[in-house]
């Protein structure tokens, strides 16, 4: 069996990267002294570094000398009788014995001088840049082993996809494919950027996606190119209390710097705010709420905390440095405008070579077989091994025993039980030695019980003392979690505490919180499992709920329970899937954290294999369901994929929102899901779909089972020559396969193109005859139809008021025409017109007299790509004279609000007073009613 890490405690062991032993240092001085000075009459600890070199009496005669200078008269005559008394006794005992070390000790605790009689020294810019460069820079992985930071550490991050902070109703179409994704530091963040740019920067990530390690490993990476970065993690600063200056803030980010002059220091904060890089570590962490009215303050004020990392989002300070902060997704949503970063990086797990990387780091003598082991297991586990952490448990506890405790339906929550058994067995095996079974099981609740309410709390950080309360000692907390307790770290200097004890992972806190969950009785789980579905929430909530899910999967749940828990997740997934999000919540905010948590139930569905008969009822009746999903990462698509593969849902309509980085991999298994519903659906809508070779071959799987209408959104302005290429391919899938009956719109940047088969508009094929039409009446060749003049079986259907057209060439809209003419039909439900080069305005015109003359109602119109406002300004009111419930235009130009008033003004006096309008430019979009006279402006939604 292949031996866990060595966690005996080092020099690397006793800090986080950005918290050295602050006792070591001698930070707390004013707590530990014998003679009970306070911070009122000390401002300095006097330290003595080169003893060892001077003889006994040259020692005695310099430090009596050093005593009379430096302390101050208002000290004791007593205080100054025992230091001296103290100092011989102290020589005599220790000079055999290690007299340097045992001296220093002695002064650190006994020698506090009145800063008053001295004159401070400066802040010196270039020791302190010597600090930052000796900086031993370090992380931890789960058994809080200091392991370096090294320089190939900037090549090999996991993914990072950028964005901006769009709301699910505005995202912004670019000109270009967006950035795929990269694993180098120094394409996220080029060191042009930092005194240019975006200012305020979010690294978000699902939990374990590597936020803080890619935080750290900023640090050297900044260091090296000749910045300042202050470190900050919010567990730690939480522990603040009361108000402080911002500069004791900064300082407490470098607790074995000593600072002469807080003054100067000041000062060259002020005036070096370009080199300051303010790295601040898990903000869905912190037990305070950024504020959105930020009270004014400057540098020399006193303040929370809060009000200080409020202010430095805001930008109300400090407006020169970049900020840079880690979160789990939903914390990042729910601040708001002020408070928004300019960009937003997400961490989407690990590349196929940093993966091997990584696990090479971990076990470098099974980096081969860890791989095929993690393959052989399948896309489940695959996409697991791709979280940092998950990772990081599988390669630390990995041995050839595994492979049969491993499957390829081997949950997340199994992956987080088998580690922490192998934990408990090989490092904490202990516990057995000295606790019965019983005993154990006792001490494991007590253990729960306890991380359920610092969770509660929102507390992530805890004391000696803490743990005492709950009947535990310190060693029977170790031996029953995930904590090594010779690790402890000191508290910010700032407020001088305990030693605290933090998890090594959040998620750990999380797997203990939903032991304690599980155990609860009905009426209280009932409680907490309402609390898990608020929105405003998830980020606290998504791994609890997680691994519910996966100990209800493995029969850890009574019956009652399991059903409460299944009944509200089944009702929270129709809910979330059952329309768009942004016509369900209106609010964008809402629409981006309803996202948040549908994607979080997908991967709940995952953990939940063995629930699926109890799932698949409410999903498979007789009436098909609407389906929207919106995937906001790549980390995220397991669980639709899982959904449709392992649920089959009877759809009327599949709305897919891809993620960002996409692969020809990841769309490839998404079109065989679609491909694989045993039922045909009425309407699939295909969003964010990047311009990747292969991709357009795939799309004949899922042009197979749309069996009306299938929406193709492109993430990217296509060229002309490139999307006549696409066009004919989907036209040959199309043609081969016979999808008479199904209509692709294929929509890039802000135009739509319309593609069917080729008989609608060929005057040879027999496919589509007149005779077909009927119910689903798009299916009709217009240009043959036309020319044969056979109107019968049109005249038929008008009676049924079974009209609907789609024109995409000017025959057909001739041919529309002479239909409309001919029949002269009273009801047509609907006629979407996608213009292009081919039609010519003038028979656009001829259109619109022809059916004005008529005495006829159409429910729906809809024309796209519509060009030159000026010139079609005669033309909207023409269009619009007959359609009685919906008017949609959309526009290829840009506009401006004036412009917009005149359109409004000028046809608002002949549109229907019951009619629903919505006309969209390429930067804006307007949506009223003539019988309101209230018309809504805002940004133009993708397509």
């Amino acid at each position: 069996m292949d031996e866990l890490p060595n966690t005996e405690p080092s020099a690397s062991n006793h800090s986080s990267p950005n918290t050295r032993n602050n006792e070591q240092h001698g930070n707390n001085l004013l707590t530990t002294g014998t003679t009970n000075i306070t911070d009122s009459n000390v401002n300095q600890v006097t330290c003595i570094d080169r003893l060892d070199h001077m003889n006994v009496e040259n020692l005695q005669q310099n430090i009596q000398q050093d005593v009379h200078q430096n302390i101050h008269q208002n000290i004791h005559q007593e205080i100054h009788q025992n230091i001296q008394q103290n100092l011989q006794q102290n020589f005599q005992q220790n000079l055999q014995q290690n007299f340097q070390q045992n001296l220093q000790q002695y002064f650190r605790a006994n020698i506090v001088i009145n800063n008053n009689n001295q004159n401070e020294e400066e802040f010196d810019e270039e020791r302190f840049r010597e600090y930052f460069t000796q900086m031993e820079c370090t992380y931890a992985d789960m058994f809080t082993k200091g392991r370096p930071i090294t320089a190939d550490m900037y090549e090999n991050t996991p993914v990072v996809l950028e964005s901006s902070f769009n709301d699910l109703n505005t995202k912004k179409v670019e000109q270009q494919p967006p950035r795929q994704g990269t694993t180098k530091i120094a394409d996220v963040f080029p060191i042009e950027a930092v005194t240019s740019g975006k200012r305020l920067v979010a690294i978000i990530g699902e939990p374990g996606a590597g936020k803080t390690v890619y935080l750290e490993t900023l640090r050297p990476y900044y260091i090296e190119r000749g910045f300042y970065p202050f470190l900050f993690d919010f567990k730690n600063i939480a522990s603040i209390t009361g108000d402080i200056t911002l500069i004791e803030l900064l300082k407490s980010a470098c607790p074995d710097f000593r600072f002469n002059d807080s003054k100067s220091f000041e000062a060259w904060v002020d005036k070096s705010g370009k080199k300051i890089v303010l790295l601040l570590d898990g903000l869905d962490e912190a037990p305070f709420l950024i504020q959105k009215n930020v009270p004014h303050t400057n540098i020399q004020s006193s303040a929370t905390v809060a009000t200080w990392i409020s202010s430095l989002f805001s930008g109300k300070i400090m407006k020169q440095s970049k900020v840079i902060f880690t979160s789990r997704p939903s914390s990042v949503t729910n601040l708001s405008v002020s408070h928004r970063p300019n960009i937003i990086y997400t961490l989407n797990g690990f590349s196929d070579e940093s993966l091997v990387r990584v696990i090479r780091s971990y076990k470098s003598e099974h980096t081969n077989e860890i791989i095929s082991f993690i393959r052989s297991k399948g896309s489940n586990v695959v996409s697991y091994a791709r979280n940092p952490f998950v990772i990081s448990l599988i390669s630390l506890i990995y041995k050839s025993s595994l492979e049969s405790v491993i499957t390829a339906e081997t949950t997340m929550t199994e992956i987080y039980r088998i580690a922490f058994e192998e934990l408990s067995s090989s490092i904490h095996n202990q516990k057995k030695e000295n606790e019965t079974e019983m005993a154990n099981k006792q001490i494991a609740t007590k253990v729960d019980k306890f991380y359920y309410d610092k969770f509660m709390e929102m507390k992530w950080a805890f004391t000696e003392e803490d743990i005492n309360k709950y009947g535990l000692e310190l060693q029977q907390f170790e031996n029953q979690s995930w904590i090594s307790v010779s690790t402890r770290r000191s508290s910010n200097s700032i407020a001088p505490r305990d030693k605290i004890i933090t998890p090594h992972h959040p998620s750990l806190m999380e797997y203990h919180v939903s032991r304690h969950i599980r155990n609860m009785d009905v009426k209280d789980f009932k409680n907490v499992v309402t609390q898990m579905y608020e929105l405003h929430d998830q980020d606290r909530w998504m791994m609890v709920r997680r691994f519910l899910s996966g100990h209800i999967n493995t029969g850890l749940f009574g019956e009652e329970k399991r059903k409460v828990f299944l009944q509200k997740f089944v009702g929270e997934l129709k809910n979330l899937t059952k329309q768009d999000l942004i016509t369900r919540f209106g609010d964008p905010m809402k629409c981006n954290q309803a996202g948040l948590l549908q994607g979080c139930l997908f991967n709940d569905m995952v953990e939940l294999g063995n629930q699926l008969k109890f799932i698949k009822t409410a999903f498979t009746g007789t009436s098909p369901i609407n389906f929207v999903v919106h995937v906001k990462d790549i980390a995220s698509m397991e669980g639709p994929i899982y959904f449709l593969q392992n649920v089959d849902p009877h759809l009327e309509q599949l709305t897919i929102e891809l993620p960002d980085g996409l692969t020809f991999d990841h769309f490839n298994r998404i079109s065989t899901a679609v491909e694989k519903l045993s039922k045909k659906v009425h309407f699939i809508d295909l969003m964010n779909i990047p311009l990747i070779i292969g991709v357009v071959d795939e799309l004949k799987r899922i042009i197979a089972k749309a069996d009306d209408e299938l929406f193709l959104h492109y993430n990217c302005r296509i060229a002309d020559d490139e999307i006549e290429k696409i066009k004919i391919q989907i036209q040959r899938h199309i043609d081969e396969y016979e999808f008479t009956k199904t209509h692709v719109i294929l929509l890039h940047g802000d135009r739509r193109h319309l593609i069917r088969h080729s008989s609608y508009t060929s005057m040879t094929s027999s496919v589509i005859k007149p005779s077909s039409f009927g119910e689903g009446s798009k299916m009709i060749n217009l240009i043959k139809l036309g020319k044969e003049k056979t109107f019968t079986p049109v005249e038929n259907a008008a009676k049924n008021n079974w009209l609907d057209f789609c024109i995409c060439d000017e025959n057909e809209l001739k041919g529309l025409i002479e239909l409309l003419m001919v029949v002269k039909p009273t009801i047509i439900r609907s006629i979407r017109i996608y213009l292009s080069s081919d039609i010519r305005w003038k028979y656009l015109q001829m259109f619109c007299k022809t059916i004005n003359k008529l005495e006829i109602k159409v429910h729906l119109m809809l024309v796209f790509n519509l060009e030159k406002l000026e010139a079609s300004l005669e033309i909207i009111p023409l269009l619009t004279m007959k359609v009685e419930r919906s008017f949609q235009i959309n526009y290829l130009d840009e506009t401006n609000e004036t412009e917009i008033n005149g359109l409004i003004n000028n046809i608002e006096q002949h549109l229907s007073p019951n009619l629903e309008v919505r006309i969209a430019f390429k930067n804006f979009a307007v949506i009223g009613s003539p019988s309101t006279h209230n018309w809504s402006l805002g940004p133009t939604a993708a397509n």
